[in-house]
């Protein structure tokens, strides 16, 4: 049984920069490095796709996920002093309030 090789970022980069020259020989790649070309092809079209995204001005998934992200925790902060300000208003004593420990 043989183990799984791990490629780095860099090593994909190298191979799918590779394939990229015109007249290149996919499979000759392939066998230099040690990889199967329908996993050259994955890495390509990634490649490509990222490339797209970046081109086009489009969000990655993970920059759409953080701003959602601090689109949330705004709401949540602005929710959390609306509450905070009911409870002052009927009386009670909100929870986040210092008041110097007296009561």
């Amino acid at each position: 049984m043989t183990t799984r090789r791990r490629f780095s970022p860099t090593e994909k980069a190298q191979v799918v920069m590779e394939t990229l020259v015109p007249k290149a020989n996919v499979a000759e790649i392939c066998r230099t490095h040690g990889v199967h070309s329908s996993q050259v092809y994955e890495w390509k079209r990634a490649a490509l796709a990222g490339m797209h995204l970046a081109l086009t001005g489009s969000a990655s998934p993970d920059a759409t996920l953080r701003a959602e992200n601090a689109r949330l925790k705004k709401l949540v902060a602005e929710s959390a002093l609306v509450i905070d300000r009911l409870q002052e208003t009927l009386g009670g004593n909100s929870v986040g309030k210092n008041d110097g420990g007296g009561s």
